[in-house]
């Protein structure tokens, strides 16, 4: 029988995946628009990308699917009651969705618009 201690434990661990996974994946879309920015695109392999590129290629590429899916997961934990008591984990949350969002937003804009071109293009 799960006890009222295992189902908050439970919580705090599935609220903590969900900000890790959204850290990493504005970390490796900062890391695209970084290496974007600072790469020579004459220089740039139009065939295949070189090896550093592959995780800026797939959070360009498709990492808008598991970000909104993250939000969806997220909003309502931060909306809980039971999250409103640990300020903690809301806290990192908060700031994970809020980056998400940015990225989305950023995403969403014409610099997004080449920063996908330029990889998946």
């Amino acid at each position: 029988m799960r006890t009222e201690t295992d189902s908050r434990a439970g919580d705090a661990r599935r609220v903590w995946t969900v900000t890790a996974i959204q850290l990493l994946l504005v970390a490796a879309y900062a890391y695209a628009a970084v290496a974007y920015l600072t790469t020579d695109a004459d220089f740039f392999p139009e065939q295949s990308p070189p090896g550093w590129s592959w995780p800026a290629v797939v959070v360009v590429g498709i990492g808008f699917v598991p970000a909104l899916l993250c939000l969806a997961v997220a909003l309502p934990r931060l909306a809980s009651t039971r999250l409103r008591a640990e300020r903690s984990p809301r806290l990192g949350l908060a700031v994970a969705s809020t980056l998400t969002v940015l990225m989305l937003a950023v995403m969403a804009t014409p610099p997004g618009w080449e920063l996908f071109d330029w990889y998946v293009g």
